[in-house]
């Protein structure tokens, strides 16, 4: 049976299965004082309670540097980067609790250890921030549990600057999706200025534009938008060729179409896409 509670909803957090990787500092070599490994020395207890063999490294290193941040100053952005990391540690670790090792056995121990020690931890976190109004974590208790109290803190703070985020602006345009499909529109479009210049944009974005479009039966825009999808890397390959029949388009159209789309990709990449 499974350790991890099931998922609320479809806006839960994500978080990959990764099962590799190195321990992580920021600093250059290991020196200064926040590398893994000059915590794990000068702090045991924040390291000793997770398991300690080749499992899991990437998380385990980022729960290490959440612990210590948590430590040396408790704020609430601080707490959900920690809940962020215990989750992807817990989905890591619970999959090799499972596995048998071949030779030395205390392995499968420590990493129980260290599932229930993140398991413990992240539910003492969630105690903690249950009534918080800070953005992230009102979201998390609201997609991760439907809490209706937590939904009603975070949409209170629609219209200001603590939701300038793109995943928070996410999360409201997905409340609004089966409600107002313009306004929809209107954040995802929002969005996409958001992104710092060095970060990857998601096609979920554009797609689900598309998906408005679709809903408003404005089908011009929903071809439009699904041309501009489909430049991102990550698009999801869905077939529009009903458009091209509804729309009755011809060769022409649907090429000036197409460079239209290219254009605003071009916009969307360079963060100068405007409405």
């Amino acid at each position: 049976m499974s350790f991890l509670k099931p998922l609320g909803c479809s806006l839960c957090l994500v978080v990959p299965l990764v099962l590799s990787g190195c321990d992580a500092g920021f600093d250059l070599f290991g020196f200064g004082s926040r590398s893994v490994k000059s915590i794990c020395k000068s702090n045991p207890e924040l390291c000793e309670d997770l398991n300690r063999d080749g499992w899991c490294k990437k998380e385990r290193s980022a729960v290490i540097l959440s612990r210590f941040d948590e430590m040396t100053e408790v704020t609430e952005q601080h707490q959900y980067e920690l809940i962020k990391n215990y989750q992807a540690y817990n989905f890591c670790i619970e999959l090799a609790a499972s596995i048998e090792p071949k030779y030395d056995k205390s392995r499968k121990t420590q990493r129980v250890i260290g599932l229930l020690t993140s398991l413990e931890e992240l539910q003492r976190l969630e105690n903690d921030t249950r009534d918080s109004s800070h953005p992230y974590l009102s979201m998390y208790h609201w997609t991760q549990y439907r809490d209706l109290e937590a939904r009603d803190r975070f949409l209170a703070l629609e219209g200001q600057a603590v939701l300038n985020q793109p995943d928070l602006q996410w999360t409201l345009a997905i409340h609004y999706s089966g409600k107002d499909a313009k306004k929809t529109i209107n954040i995802l479009q929002n969005a996409f200025k958001l992104f710092p210049e060095n970060a990857v944009i998601p096609a979920k974005y554009a797609e689900a534009i598309t998906s408005q479009y679709m809903n408003l039966k404005d089908y011009r825009h929903a071809y439009l938008w699904a041309q501009i999808a489909s430049h991102f890397d990550d698009h999801s390959r869905q077939d529009y060729s009903g458009l091209n029949h509804k729309l009755k388009l011809s060769e022409e159209q649907q090429k000036m179409l197409k460079d239209e789309a290219a254009i605003i990709y071009e916009q969307i990449d360079t963060r100068q896409y405007r409405l």
